[in-house]
């Protein structure tokens, strides 16, 4: 982790949606080559926090500095221009489409002819099936070949390859081993800490305290739209850890040494 200041500072964030406060007083670090759990029950605020992070909601009170400088504007297109990826289990790519297609979705490359653009078919093929094999997909596969025949391991390898490849600095990855088969996890999880050492911040959602603790930094604990937690997985056990999510932030008794 770098010593420099953090790639993501959130600091006293509070949202309302209406007369319901679902971020409360939330103040946050996140650093470049940083793997971060981000854990908590459903309804704990971790989405909430996370959709502020891509300019999905505006805060209703409270500051959030990426790279140093104040964000003045809440938009999810200038969230994805500074390098923010958000990888989701069920989402974010087209079944009926080829996956470099998919690829490229919204970058699509062009090249004119005649002065007219054309999509650059060329470009997308190559430089995708060099990505996709990089992050493990199946040899038979091709980059002309539909999503909808990937297993959903390898939509998740397509959406982290395309996340590196578009020189993102920070990955989301929420809930990203839901539904996934065993080895498929470990697949996802393995590429999770690769893009960590490729000197990404990585951002881990999940209410699974035992597997992200197996890959994380540290851990940062939400409830009811509150921090109750944050601590470096050298210093606090998993067991631990799920101990302050029962107790909701009150670690009523020591365990461990």
């Amino acid at each position: 982790m770098s010593d420099a200041h953090p790639l993501i500072q959130v600091k006293n964030l509070d949202l309302y949606f209406g007369s319901f406060h679902a971020l409360k007083d939330v103040s946050v670090d996140f650093h470049a080559g940083e793997l971060v759990g981000l854990v908590g029950d459903n309804g704990a605020g971790k989405t909430t926090l996370i959709r502020v992070l891509c300019g999905i909601h505006k805060p209703s009170k409270g500051e959030v500095y990426f790279d140093g400088e104040l964000v003045t504007e809440f938009h999810p297109k200038l969230a994805i221009d500074q390098g923010i990826e958000t990888i989701q289990q069920s989402v974010g790519l087209c079944d009926n489409l080829s996956i470099a297609r998919n690829f490229y979705l919204g970058r699509e490359p062009m090249k004119k002819i005649v002065g007219i653009p054309f999509l650059d078919f060329k470009q997308m093929r190559s430089m995708s099936t060099k990505v996709i094999r990089a992050f493990g997909l199946r040899d038979n596969v091709s980059a002309d070949d539909e999503v909808e025949r990937l297993s959903g391991g390898e939509r998740q390898s397509v959406k982290i390859g395309r996340a590196v490849e578009f020189k993102n600095r920070v990955v989301i990855m929420d809930e990203p081993t839901n539904h996934l088969s065993v080895r498929e996890r470990e697949h996802v999880n393995e590429l999770a800490v690769q893009l960590k050492e490729q000197g990404l911040l990585v951002i881990y959602i999940t209410h699974d305290i035992f597997q992200v603790h197996k890959l994380a930094d540290r851990v940062v604990i939400m409830e009811n739209g509150e921090k109750i937690e944050d601590a470096s997985t050298d210093s606090m056990t998993a067991e631990q850890l799920e101990e302050v999510i029962r107790q909701g932030g009150r670690l009523v008794e020591k365990m461990g040494s």
